[in-house]
């Protein structure tokens, strides 16, 4: 009996060594989270002080109505209505909030990203643990799941290809839409995988969250595809039970006739968006582009291949926010289009295959593809922006993680050392990009010494070379503007600007000519040829000018409206 009651004791030795292993591990790896996120706010620290760029005013800057002083109902409905994209209302209303408490002062708008980014984190590494448990053969401890998953996340926050979803004041839409979508599918997955008595619960959640993300940006939408494909992929016996009695039930021609049905109510819903909204083109050029949806659509299949590159290469030297790519006007011309669409084709063929045969590598493909769909499609965007592989990022987070936990048979912390080999050169590069991001004039060189032969970046450059008083350099920064788009109206008034500040009042009189004769609806251009009329005596000009811009101008121009009427007073 003393034997029995021995091995009964050392059993129970046993089982509480084993626990006590296993809080030391989650403990360790829980440190390793930390780590994580404390290096990420260390690589983004630079991007803190970078100042608010491109979107970033018409969307902020610009807009009165979320400047915030006061928390008050009526500035709430203001901010919703008012705001450039009304659509996005919960990221309107966090900018809102941040001019409450930090005016326009862009730092505080930087943190508030750089929180969100890495409460993104939080929410990836959750729904990668989750994940992982889905068609697992095998049981797996909840310290190795939460390891990898650490790891893989920590792959995605210290990427630098994420740096415009966060240094980018404006992308917060798209990071927080990303954080609400990973909650959503995170809250799914509890309620499918669980089953239990609180799955009401978790489902109501997951509609709760997919509203929420939907409120930040439209690339939302495609969740419900995601998790109607996870359905296919993970319970296919499930549903061809529940199926194949509605098909008995119904029959076959009723079921054929219900989905004819549904296939002319898409083509007339598709018909309609097409012929009566500006969004699709197919063979018209968009208004204020250079490519039609057709165009576009053969174009972001190479657009794609270039995202994997920057995925596995992302050196600095090749990130830009203006990237200035050739547009496919055929299938062959350039005749990359036709082997990027073959490649496409291919991919996705492997993807079906795989969502079908090993669904735990499959799906994170397949859902990665999905969410590219909306921003790829031939809808009236620019071309190619680095923030667009944010949200499609994490379902390769899903991959990776699965592929460790599957594959990887050595010791957790001995993957350390090579995966730190990986992770120090990205950390690097994205302290260097964010580092770039920090300073506007060294930025928009940068964007425009990349893209040689896109006007936009030209045109930042010189505005911003101005501004700070470095006409030197402003001027052939805007003549370079010119050369690519002659006939811009804002350039020759930007021009003229820089010409009036450097006593050159001729040719700034002139460049002000140009920007009024190729844009009569350019205010700004409109009211500093008025002034130049009057400098040179011309006050019937003068006088015409003047009047045009107090009857026309929009709101925003109160000081220049004030300004004119005392002019007219004096000419009267």
């Amino acid at each position: 009996m003393k034997s029995v009651g021995q091995r009964v004791d050392g059993n129970a030795l046993s089982t509480e060594i084993q626990r006590t292993n296993q809080k030391k591990s989650l403990w360790l790896t829980g440190l390793l989270g930390v780590f994580v996120l404390a290096l990420t706010v260390l690589v983004y620290w630079p991007g803190m002080q970078a100042g608010f760029y491109f979107d970033d005013l018409n969307n902020i800057i610009e807009v009165p109505v979320l400047h915030w002083t006061t928390l008050s109902m009526d500035g709430v409905w203001q901010a919703i209505d008012g705001a450039l994209l009304r659509g996005r209302v919960l990221s309107n209303l966090s900018f809102a909030f941040n001019h409450l408490y930090s005016g326009l002062d862009p730092e505080g708008y930087h943190w508030a990203n750089l929180i969100i980014h890495l409460l993104v984190g939080v929410a990836l590494v959750w729904v990668a643990v989750l994940f992982t448990g889905a068609g697992l053969f095998q049981p797996c401890k909840l310290e190795k799941k939460l390891f990898f998953a650490i790891i893989a996340t920590a792959l995605f926050l210290l990427h630098p290809l994420n740096i415009q979803a966060v240094t980018y004041v404006v992308q917060r839409m798209t990071s927080l839409a990303t954080l609400f979508t990973l909650l959503s599918f995170g809250c799914y997955l509890t309620a499918r995988l669980r089953e239990d008595a609180r799955t009401v619960f978790w489902f109501s959640l997951t509609v709760i969250s997919f509203l929420l993300a939907l409120g930040n940006k439209e690339i939302a939408v495609l969740l419900p595809v995601v998790l109607i494909l996870f359905e296919v992929c993970y319970y296919p016996a499930y549903w061809r039970g529940r199926v194949a009695p509605v098909i008995q039930r119904v029959g076959w021609v009723k079921l054929s006739l219900l989905g004819l049905l549904i296939v002319f109510l898409l083509a007339v819903g598709l018909s309609q968006l097409y012929y009566s909204s500006h969004l699709i083109r197919w063979n018209e050029l968009f208004p204020g582009r250079n490519f039609s949806g057709f165009q576009r659509l053969l174009t972001e299949a190479q657009i794609q291949f270039f995202y994997l590159s920057l995925l596995v290469w992302p050196d600095p030297s090749r990130l830009n926010l203006e990237h200035d790519f050739v547009i496919s006007t055929s299938l062959f011309q350039p005749w990359t289009t036709a082997l990027a669409i073959i490649g496409c084709l291919l991919l996705l063929a492997v993807t079906a295959w795989l969502c079908r045969r090993s669904p735990r590598y499959g799906f994170p493909l397949a859902g990665y593809a999905i969410f590219h769909l909306l921003e790829s499609g031939p809808i009236n965007l620019e071309l190619v922006f680095e923030h667009r592989m944010y949200l499609p990022m994490t379902f390769l987070v899903l991959l990776t993680t699965n592929l460790l936990v599957d594959f990887v048979r050595v010791s957790r912390w001995l993957m350390l050392l090579p995966l730190s080999l990986l992770l120090a050169p990205l950390s690097a590069a994205t302290y260097a990009r964010n580092k770039t991001w920090s300073e506007p004039l060294v930025f928009l060189r940068d964007c425009a010494t990349k893209s040689p032969n896109k006007l936009r970046p030209w045109y930042n450059l010189g505005t911003e070379l101005g501004m700070a008083g470095d006409f030197s350099k402003a001027e052939p920064a805007l003549l370079h503007a010119l050369k690519i788009a002659p006939d811009h109206s804002l350039t020759h008034n930007q021009l003229g600007n820089v010409y009036l500040m450097m006593n050159r009042q001729s040719d700034a009189y002139q460049q002000y000519k140009s920007a009024v004769r190729l844009d009569s609806e350019n205010y700004q251009a409109v009211f500093n040829l008025a002034t130049q009329y009057y400098m040179r005596g011309d006050y019937s000009e003068a006088v015409r000018l003047f009047q045009q811009f107090i009857t026309h101008a929009p709101a925003g121009f109160d000081e220049a409206r004030q300004q004119a009427q005392i002019y007219l007073q004096r000419l009267r």
